[in-house]
């Protein structure tokens, strides 16, 4: 009974994923076969100890152990070397300082917890630690989820018979200069540009895609445009959409600059840690393609990918908002409850 859960758990996970990567809740489904595998390994442990099955499922929940126990101190310390370290390369600004807060909250509710402040609290107040409590839950369950679900759909090793590349922009320096962030996606672009020509001799169309901002003097489109030929794509397979100013609107437009093609096999090209989210929006922008990443510097990735984290939830605000009201509402219940029956 026990190995039928893990293998329907294994299938779930599977349709799921072959039905659309993009979903956070693949993230989810993989969580529970992984469970349901260790489930397994602790039943035939038990059953048969000893045997090499014991030793694998003494060594994984030994690190589990290890990660429970260590791992909030781990990611403090973390949380500040990576953030001196981003200062440095970055500058001191408050986009690179997210995963520093997170590390002081986590920092401080350990603080919290060993010096028993919630006893200074009124009773009548206690539900307020325990909706910031719900809320710790909610957001982490969450997180992970999108973490876990970000790593799956780094997995893509896409099909080299592609009519469209479209490499999604991002700011410039100086208002003109193409920084390497963007110059990192311009060259994993071309890259799959000319594999795909070597191996299918298949040419692609690269759509360009990214507006001018407020502090640049052109459209970001325009400047990967002109990097790209010094890297040798031709001109005439280029393509430039120069209006959009999020993620959404570079698939949206990007699909109008296809609208007249019969041929529509494309794929997009972000950094690693926009896949995901660029990938949601391509589904809603109803552009049939998933994403290749380019490499991003490590010491950049946390602030980043929490970047990422919050602009997901914020998609899916008003279901959030809803789950959080009901959590609140039901804890201040359950505390008047407390207070009336003590």
């Amino acid at each position: 009974m026990v190995h039928l859960i893990t293998v329907f758990f294994i299938a779930l996970f599977i349709i799921a994923y072959i039905q659309d990567r993009r979903k956070v809740l693949n993230g989810f489904f993989l969580t529970l076969a992984i469970i349901s595998v260790m489930g397994s390994l602790a039943y035939e442990t038990v059953q048969n100890p000893g045997t090499f099955i014991t030793y694998i499922f003494v060594f994984l929940f030994g690190l589990i152990i290890i990660l429970l126990a260590f791992g909030g101190f781990g990611l403090i310390i973390f949380s500040f070397f990576n953030t001196v370290k981003i200062y440095q390369k970055e500058g001191i600004r408050l986009k690179n300082s997210l995963l520093l807060a997170i590390g002081i909250g986590i920092l401080f509710l350990n603080i919290a917890r060993i010096l028993k402040l919630d006893q200074y609290i009124p009773t009548q107040l206690d539900f307020l630690f325990s909706f910031a409590g719900f809320c710790v839950a909610y957001l982490s369950f969450f997180l992970v989820m999108f973490g876990v679900s970000s790593l799956l759909y780094q997995i893509y090793y896409p099909k080299l018979d592609k009519d469209y590349i479209i490499i999604l922009g991002g700011g410039l320096i100086d208002g003109y200069k193409v920084p390497p962030l963007l110059q990192s996606r311009i060259k994993k672009g071309l890259s799959f540009y000319k594999v795909q020509l070597e191996k299918n001799n298949k040419k692609a169309y690269v759509i360009f895609s990214g507006g001018q901002g407020e502090d640049e003097l052109l459209p970001e489109a325009e400047a990967m445009a002109e990097f790209a030929k010094t890297l040798g794509l031709e001109e005439e397979q280029i393509i430039v959409e120069n209006q959009s100013k999020n993620t959404y609107e570079n698939m949206k437009f990007s699909a109008e600059k296809m609208a007249a093609s019969s041929d529509k096999k494309a794929v997009f090209v972000t950094n690693n840690y926009h896949l995901l989210r660029a990938g949601i929006y391509a589904k809603r922008a109803h552009i049939d393609a998933d994403g290749i990443g380019a490499r991003t510097a490590f010491y950049y990735i946390p602030n980043a990918f929490i970047r990422e984290f919050i602009a997901y939830m914020n998609l899916y605000r008003n279901y959030h908002l809803i789950v959080l009201s009901i959590g609140f509402v039901l804890n201040i219940i359950l505390t008047a409850f407390y207070l009336y029956f003590n």
